[in-house]
């Protein structure tokens, strides 16, 4: 490999000139000096850098521009000691890793491409800072909605018992004074105001304890005292209590009337009547309503509460479980705060069960519940 004795010195082939031949000679030098040069830079960063992309690209670079810089230097130095064996093998050598680094660069061709400028890097640090800032917007808006929800339902957990008391109050003389309306005709003009107000005040105690029920799920302090009872017997009762001054509506109850359920009997009689008041009050031309009881597996039962009264917008349908909401082209035209769907999906889940509701604007809904 290290044999010259086949070939002479450079200096001795041909007529070189010492002004040509030294030109050859610092040309190749100077071109070996750059090509060993630039390897050193790219391998300080490739040290420095040790998250820099495309690692094996850079050492491929370095052996290929250090290959190619030393077959400049044996070029200059074979003027002298003829190593073209040498050369040979050095070039070899370098035709190998330069195809190999050409591969690898079209390799990654792709990725390179998708390098971002600086310019693009701002502009998407900008974007970023700009995310955050509404991120964290976003999580301030919702901490003082979330104490704003706390303090209103402070609010009405203390206002729903200090009216608690008046009302009570109210009730007891209504009851005192109806009793000496019947006991005493000439007092029986003011019996329809008495029997009024009385409604009126049933009314707000009904309005109190949605607002206190409201306060318990918020709290979570939602008993529940579960029992078995029939359930058509509960459908009933719900039934006389919620229609008891309508004459208008007919209730119809289908399915399986021998139904027995293990739950908290007030609540589910508070869901029941809930829908039957709910499609009373949004059916008052459609006077039919019909309730259908339907056992499932695992000792489940079903109850739909079906009506043909206005219906429910579909973009609203699955907003209508949501505490307060009301629909707003019916909320002047009937009365309410819209808790009792609320509540009354509570008390479901709270029974592990699931509450629903189908719809059609103008032809009815059907509110439905499992147990």
């Amino acid at each position: 490999m290290f044999n010259t004795n086949d070939w002479p010195p450079r200096w001795h082939c041909g007529n070189w000139t010492d002004f040509h031949g030294w030109l050859y000679i610092v040309s190749d030098l100077l071109i070996w000096a750059s090509y060993f040069a630039i390897p050193l830079l790219l391998l300080q960063i490739v040290l420095k850098r040790k998250n820099i992309p495309f690692t094996k690209i850079f050492w491929l670079f370095i052996a290929f521009i250090l290959l190619c810089g030393l077959t400049h230097f044996l070029d200059a130095v074979i003027f002298w000691w003829p190593a073209y064996r040498l050369s040979a093998l050095l070039r070899f050598v370098t035709g190998i890793v330069s195809v190999v680094t050409v591969a690898g660069l079209y390799k990654n061709l792709p990725l390179i491409n998708n390098l971002r400028t600086i310019a693009e890097l701002e502009v998407e640090i900008e974007e970023r800072k700009k995310a955050e800032q509404e991120a964290c917007n976003q999580q301030l808006l919702q901490q003082h909605t979330k104490e704003l929800m706390q303090k209103k339902d402070e609010f009405m957990s203390i206002a729903s018992h200090e009216l608690k008391t008046p009302i009570t109050s109210v009730k007891a003389s209504l009851q005192v004074v109806k009793r000496l309306v019947s006991t005493n005709k000439s007092l029986a003009p003011v019996s329809p105001f008495v029997e009024k107000a009385s409604n009126q005040v049933n009314r707000l105690t009904g309005i109190i304890n949605e607002l206190l029920d409201v306060t318990k799920i918020q709290a979570g302090k939602l008993e529940l005292a579960e029992t078995e009872f029939l359930l058509n017997d509960l459908i009933n009762e719900c039934i006389e209590s919620c229609l008891i001054d309508n004459q208008k509506h007919q209730v119809v109850v289908a399915g399986n009337k021998k139904i027995s359920i293990y739950a908290d009997r007030n609540r589910i009689e508070q869901v029941i009547c809930n829908l039957l008041t709910n499609d009373v009050k949004y059916s008052p031309a459609n006077p039919q309503i019909i309730i259908l009881v339907e056992g499932l597996e695992n000792q489940r039962a079903k109850v739909s509460v079906t009506d043909q009264g206005i219906g429910i917008p579909e973009d609203k349908i699955e907003e209508v479980f949501d505490r307060f909401f009301r629909v707003e082209n019916t909320s002047q035209s009937f009365s309410g705060l819209g808790l009792g769907l609320y509540i009354s999906s509570e008390i479901i889940k709270r029974h592990q069960g699931k509450i629903g509701v189908c719809s059609k604007l103008g032809e009815g809904s059907t509110f439905w519940f499992t147990i």
